[in-house]
């Protein structure tokens, strides 16, 4: 997923959105043979949840239909989704990526290990949420060293907060939200719709499409 020249696909995502992981499927269909760079970018949707995340607050039913869709989306594009009814903490999964993206010399090594946790999570339930996983996957993913100090010190939670306000700016709210050439697109929509926003000409105001 990576190019040199051509158009950056920036994607605003959160571990703890099932869409966001349908999106990296998404993503790399839409790259296949194209000159496209594709850029992840961290936006924890809920940032203060406890260590162990939490029961949301809103009723079960409110969420069903988000689910049932995930779901449907998810075999459409043959992926296995397992959902939780318990909110994801997902910093350390998102500060482990970023650590990753600052310290290794491998360009690819960010999105491995990006795949790597999305997968544990949603394919093989595995807890993203627990520090000693997100180490284990790591490691797994040879991204591993000198991420223990920096997740317990908590280096990368002002990097990934950042990386929030700096979407806020740009008017983004939700994930998995897509930008590039000046427009954005919110979610997972009709697949033409991607091509054309890697289509569009360069320079236009920005705009973001639900």
């Amino acid at each position: 997923m990576t190019a040199v020249d051509g158009p950056v696909l920036s994607i605003y995502y959160d571990f703890a959105s099932p869409f966001s992981y349908i999106a990296r499927t998404v993503a790399k269909r839409l790259a296949a043979g194209r000159d496209v760079k594709v850029a992840w970018l961290p936006f924890e949707v809920i940032d203060y949840l406890p260590p162990s995340g939490a029961m949301p607050q809103n009723p079960a039913f409110v969420r069903r239909n988000e689910a049932r869709r995930a779901l449907q989306l998810a075999e459409q594009y043959g992926l296995v989704l397992h959902l939780r009814d318990r909110l994801l903490n997902s910093n350390l999964a998102l500060c482990a990526v970023e650590h990753a993206r600052l310290t290794t010399g491998d360009p690819d090594a960010a999105d491995r290990l990006h795949g790597t946790l999305f997968d544990a999570f949603y394919r093989d339930e595995r807890d993203i949420g627990d520090i000693e996983v997100v180490l284990k996957l790591a490691e797994e993913a040879d991204t591993g060293e000198g991420l223990e100090e920096v997740l317990r010190s908590g280096v990368h939670r002002e990097r990934v907060a950042a990386s929030r306000a700096g979407a806020e700016a740009l008017g983004v709210v939700a994930v998995p939200t897509w930008l590039c050439n000046g427009s954005g697109i919110v979610g997972i929509v009709d697949f033409a719709e991607y091509f054309r926003l890697i289509e569009v000409r360069a320079g236009q105001p920005a705009t973001v499409r639900s």
